[in-house]
């Protein structure tokens, strides 16, 4: 599972290529459902069916974990192809659902979860907004955008609700999990896992806040005179999925309540 979906350093290298290349509905299914798959496939299989497994080797899932946030941002943060940033950003934020479970402990465990479902509406939405932008601009390269923002407000909106669900920003999705995630790591048997999972939240920061700066802020640019914002049917993509974003990042429990039900069973193998 972790080779083929989790998105997990260094087994899945070929996952940025392959979002990269992908029609913008096979990157939603992909980075929202698929890479899902397989973490969900570790902690169900792995982890709970072989729990002696799990707590000897808790600390290399961690330590693989880490390493795979801090590759992912780093990673993304040298990306002009805005397609291939986000690609990187979701093998990042995977790192997140890895050390969740890895922590062994009950807000760990269930901000893996959250982590789930949060990236996999946060990303649906960046992929579904970058194909608006390719669809009426004809780029991917963010060096050749800038100003889009005074063309297209309702996606410069949305991507900027997107990026700061990403860079874990109070009252969206993305904090939530996150938050819980570093709770439960710095409660576990290896606290220092919280540093460098802080560090890769920072780099996404760095990477998210400059794309957005190439892409929509600036003076307007004289190259891309015709651009349209969303329109029609694209309103109802883009209101959906970022108002999911909010409604989890403001009430939580929504989420939480049923998380907890199988979190509890779950530790519940290791006697906690």
């Amino acid at each position: 599972c972790i080779r083929d979906r989790a998105g997990i350093w260094p087994f899945h290298t070929w996952s940025p290529d392959g979002h990269a290349s992908a029609p913008a509905a096979g990157s939603m299914m992909h980075a929202g459902v698929l890479m899902k798959l397989g973490a969900y496939g570790v902690l169900r299989v792995g982890f709970q069916m072989l729990p002696d497994a799990a707590s000897d080797l808790a600390w290399l899932v961690g330590t693989v974990a880490v390493i795979n946030i801090i590759y992912g941002a780093i990673a993304a943060g040298w990306q002009t192809d805005i397609k291939y940033l986000i690609a990187y950003s979701s093998v990042s934020h995977m790192g997140i659902v890895m050390l969740g479970m890895a922590t062994l402990t009950e807000p760990g465990v269930a901000g893996s979860v959250f982590q789930m479902v949060a990236h996999g509406i946060m990303t649906a939405l960046l992929f579904t907004l970058v194909n608006m932008v390719y669809d009426k601009s004809h780029v991917r390269d963010m060096t050749r955008m800038g100003a889009f923002g005074h063309r297209q407000p309702g996606i410069a909106t949305f991507f900027v609700i997107a990026g700061l669900s990403s860079l874990g920003l109070p009252a969206l999705a993305g904090f939530v999990a996150e938050f819980l995630v570093f709770l439960g790591a710095w409660s576990s048997a290896h606290p220092w896992w919280v540093f460098p999972a802080v560090l890769g939240a920072f780099v996404t920061a760095i990477y998210v806040l400059r794309a957005v700066n190439r892409i929509f802020l600036g003076p307007p640019n004289p190259d891309f005179p015709d651009l349209e914002d969303a329109r029609g049917m694209e309103w109802v993509t883009l209101v959906v999925l970022g108002g999911l974003l909010l409604v989890f990042g403001l009430y939580p429990r929504l989420l939480l309540d049923s998380i907890d039900v199988g979190v509890v069973e779950f530790l519940s193998r290791w006697g906690g």
